[in-house]
């Protein structure tokens, strides 16, 4: 029950931490509009709380394996958090703008690494697939809050009210504060003496990760514009990602239970091969067809992500942080830089052309899922 606790614990402090990032995104229309600034301004804030996020976390996880350097999960929240909410401050200061975007993004970064350490210590053994889930959900539901809350407090008091966003941030920290996580974290010593760590099937499943994230943020990205392409109104269109997004959080349950029972491997080849057709049936069915393989198409993408991570942790157990950051700062950030391919392809043959890569980019990630060799604690099920 303890352990549960604990994951239960680092699951909301995720949701929470994953809040803030979502709402630069929700700012750009106010920013454009009402303060008068640039697409490319506005963008920009974005842009830069990914990129400091996807390039530090594999540092920060490093610093955190090899050196000692751990930053405290309430101290990662907080960083994020106030980065974010005092944007409401200073919407008229652009550099100060980007200043605090940066901080943001230093917490963002250093707040994985840290995380999913303490997870690892937890999920152990045969329910380290469901616990690691579990925790990547609260991200997950963070990542959908996150522009709801923004939102509300967008339509009612405007950019001015975001500074109350502080609230949870500063709430949590001081609950982590008072309710610290031991500093159990010297993954270091778990490496088997002698015993040397093969990267070669962790960088496959970091390239097939990478195309994954691809298809998962294009999909996020360009399927609303494609509904409304299709005669849904704005708003079918984006419920109906919504509920896809949702069918994905339900995935990520179920496939880290089953990874634990039959194997990451198993799970994480089988859901990403099964969610081509589904995506396809997207492309080629209308109505209650299409509504149906958006959910399926949702549940089966997302079903390997949570594993994907578990499965690295088994591989390189001595570098838990750093693989983490890999995973989650750098595979994701990349797989988000594609999305501008797609959108330059969307420009020059349709989005319908673009949209119909997307099931080639899934299946290269199939074939280096399959070249994947397990680590020794899965081969006996895989």
């Amino acid at each position: 029950m303890n352990v549960l606790r604990k994951i239960g614990e680092l699951t909301i402090a995720h949701l929470i931490h994953d809040i803030y990032a979502p709402v630069l995104m929700a700012l750009q229309p106010v920013l454009i509009t009402m303060y008068g600034y640039g697409y490319f301004e506005a963008a920009l804030l974005p842009v830069v709380h990914s990129i400091t996020s996807s390039l530090l976390q594999p540092v920060f996880g490093y610093l955190a394996d090899n050196k000692g350097m751990k930053v405290g999960v309430g101290i990662s929240i907080l960083l994020s958090g106030v980065g974010i909410s005092v944007l409401g401050l200073i919407p008229n200061h652009y550099l100060m703008m980007l200043l605090c975007v940066t901080l943001s993004g230093i917490g963002h970064a250093s707040f994985h690494p840290g995380a999913l350490c303490q997870v690892s210590i937890f999920a152990t053994g045969s329910s380290r697939g469901k616990l690691t889930s579990f925790f990547v959900v609260g991200g997950n539901m963070g990542m959908a809050l996150g522009p709801i809350i923004a939102g509300i407090i967008l339509t009612t008091g405007g950019v001015p009210q975001v500074i109350w966003l502080i609230i949870p941030a500063i709430a949590t920290a001081l609950y982590l504060h008072l309710h610290p996580f031991a500093d159990c974290c010297n993954i270091k010593q778990e490496k088997v003496s002698g015993e040397k760590e093969n990267w070669g099937p962790v960088i496959l499943l970091f390239s097939g990760s990478t195309l994954r994230s691809w298809v998962t943020f294009g999909s996020m990205t360009f399927l609303p514009t494609y509904l409304v392409l299709e005669g849904y109104s704005l708003l079918e269109a984006t419920t109906l990602v919504s509920v896809m997004l949702v069918s994905g959080v339900a995935g990520q349950v179920a496939g880290g239970i089953l990874s634990d029972r039959i194997g990451r491997k198993k799970v994480i080849v089988l859901t990403t091969f099964a969610s081509i057709p589904a995506f396809i049936a997207i492309l080629l069915t209308h109505e209650i067809l299409l509504i149906i393989s958006m959910i399926v198409f949702g549940f089966l993408l997302w079903s390997s992500f949570s594993v994907t991570i578990a499965m690295s942790h088994e591989m390189i157990p001595s570098q838990i942080g750093l693989v983490s950051g890999l995973f989650l700062g750098i595979a994701m950030g990349a797989g988000a830089l594609g999305v501008s391919i797609s959108g330059a392809v969307a420009d020059m043959a349709g989005l319908y052309t673009s949209l119909g890569t997307f099931p080639i980019i899934i299946a290269v990630s199939v074939i280096l899922f399959m070249l994947v060799k397990s680590p020794p604690s899965q081969t006996h099920q895989d």
